[in-house]
């Protein structure tokens, strides 16, 4: 799973009581403020290991709070650990720190103390409630169980007990499938002898892809054998607009046409364009 920052709200309230940690003393650094930004962001996790099943309730454009993800890999991650600070939250998303729960939370504390050495207290603080507070678009990361708004759509795969779904990833363009339960809408991997094609627009074949493609499961293009893959966690990287269709051995053909979303506002050129409305289609 990737991600990319695309926006920085204003910082929200951060759910933690710093007052339980032990503050250090408060060295100035000579860095700037930016550089302190970058040093301490720059341990916020990006790429999620395979083993972590994200699963979170996202936005239209795919984008979510950092935080959320930081949590959800927290508790995935330290079962019966629970973050003290923001700090802690955001150094435990992304580190690996053995140990029982008080080995970690004494490789914490040694760790923070040094942290607010270098950067100063209040510094650290605001730095971590900032990198906390981006939204990011994390392409693959899996909507809930039968989650369903007007970006998440599911679809019964005739004469089986699962369903197609589609979800948002990236705004560049980038659509999500995978196979779910249809009962519990539980993710799977693919359940069945398929395969996915990527085929030209019918009604428009010369303007879309000039070629017929089969598509493969990230997992699957970057080396990940079908059987290695955890249970839940394989998916296609589709694109928006794109026609596929589903082939299974003497079952009918299924396509499909992956969702448009429309791109966000860009600022209108000098001069007003007049669209004319012709008909996209006749029969």
């Amino acid at each position: 799973m990737k991600a990319k920052a695309t926006r920085q709200p204003k910082a929200k309230c951060r759910p933690y009581d710093t007052s339980k940690r032990a503050h250090g003393p408060h060295t100035k650094s000579t860095s700037s403020a930016e550089d302190k930004l970058q040093a301490i962001s720059s341990q916020a996790f990006v790429d999620p290991p395979s083993s972590i099943p994200m699963t979170l309730s996202t936005s239209a454009t795919g984008a979510v709070l950092f935080r959320d993800l930081c949590v959800q890999q927290v508790k995935t991650r330290y079962p019966g650990v629970e973050p003290r600070s923001d700090w802690e939250l955001l150094y435990l998303a992304e580190k690996k720190v053995e140990g029982s729960v008080d080995e970690v939370y004494a490789a914490l504390d040694e760790r923070y103390i040094k942290d607010i050495k270098f950067f100063g207290f209040e510094e650290c603080e605001e730095m971590v409630a900032k990198a906390l507070a981006w939204r990011v678009e994390p392409t693959g990361m899996k909507p809930l169980p039968k989650e369903l708004n007007k970006y998440v759509h599911i679809r019964p795969i005739p004469d089986t007990k699962y369903s197609i779904r589609l979800f948002p990833g990236s705004i560049s363009a980038e659509y999500c499938m995978d196979f779910v339960d249809s009962a519990s809408g539980e993710p799977v991997n693919s359940p069945f002898e398929f395969e996915l094609w990527g085929v030209p627009d019918p009604d428009t074949p010369w303007l879309s892809m000039p070629i017929t493609m089969q598509m493969r499961s990230i997992e699957n293009a970057h080396g990940i054998k079908q059987e290695d893959i955890l249970p839940g966690h394989e998916k296609f990287i589709l694109r928006d607009g794109l026609t596929c269709v589903l082939v299974r051995p003497g079952k009918p053909k299924i396509q499909f046409k992956v969702p448009v979303r429309k791109m966000p506002e860009q600022p209108q050129a000098a001069s007003e364009v007049v669209i004319l409305d012709f008909p996209e289609v006749i029969d």
